[in-house]
C-alpha cells in the first residue's frame, strides 16, 4: 500500500527533529490497520512534503514503505481544516498537520524530511474535535 514518492532520499535521517511535536495518534474505528497522526511542525509549510513521511520497513525497498496520506492542515487549535493535499496553505512557519498512516509501528520513529519523529504507543480514540472534521476514506 506504499505510495511511490520519487523524491525519497537515499539517506535516512538519523537525528530527531526537535521542531516537530507529536500531538497524538488516534485509532480509526473498524480499521485496525490505520491510525491518524497529528503533528505540529516549526518549519516553513511551503517546503513541507508529507509524501516524505514514512517509516522504515526492514526487507522492503524504500519506495514500498508506508507513507502519510490524505493529509489535512489544521488551524492552530486543531479545530478546523485550513488546507489539504490539493490546497496547501502557504507562508506559515509553524503548522499543524494530520494524516493517515497504515501499519504504524509504535516502536520505530517516523521519518520525515527534517529528521526523525519519536512515536509512542499511547493511541487514543478519535477526539470529538477531530471526529467533526476528519473522515477516513479507505484507499482500496
Amino acid at each position: 500500500m506504499g505510495i511511490f514518492n520519487f523524491k525519497r532520499k537515499n539517506q535516512t535521517p538519523k537525528a530527531l527533529h526537535k521542531n516537530t511535536e507529536l500531538i497524538g495518534i488516534c485509532s480509526i474505528p473498524n480499521h485496525d490497520e490505520v491510525n491518524l497522526v497529528e503533528l505540529v511542525i516549526e518549519e516553513n509549510v511551503d517546503d513541507f512534503d508529507p509524501g516524505e513521511i514514512t517509516q522504515e520497513q526492514k526487507g522492503h525497498d524504500k519506495l514500498d514503505w508506508q507513507t502519510a496520506y490524505n493529509e489535512k492542515y489544521l488551524d492552530e487549535n486543531g479545530s478546523s481544516i485550513i488546507g489539504d493535499d490539493f490546497d496547501k496553505p502557504t507562508g506559515l512557519n509553524k503548522f499543524r498537520v494530520v494524516f493517515f498512516f497504515h501499519y504504524l509501528d509504535f516502536n520505530k520513529p517516523l521519518i520525515c524530511q527534517y529528521g526523525l519523529v519519536e512515536m509512542n504507543n499511547q493511541v487514543t480514540e478519535l477526539s470529538d474535535r477531530l471526529k467533526g472534521i476528519i473522515k477516513y476514506e479507505s484507499i482500496d
